[in-house]
């Protein structure tokens, strides 16, 4: 059977190739965070940043 991939497995991904546009993901997600209080979402994406490292 064929496993699939997830999204966060194709970030992770383009961020281990691009690693100088995870200073303005994180920009980007901490901006959201601020107007939409929604921590699910700045959780999931320090995820996955943080599995880049």
């Amino acid at each position: 059977m064929r496993k699939l991939r997830t999204l966060d497995e194709f970030e992770e991904e383009y961020f281990r190739k691009h690693p100088e546009q995870i200073d303005d993901y994180l920009t980007e997600i901490f901006q959201e965070y601020t107007e939409n209080n929604d921590y699910g979402t700045l959780l999931a994406s320090l995820r996955v940043v943080a599995g880049v490292w």
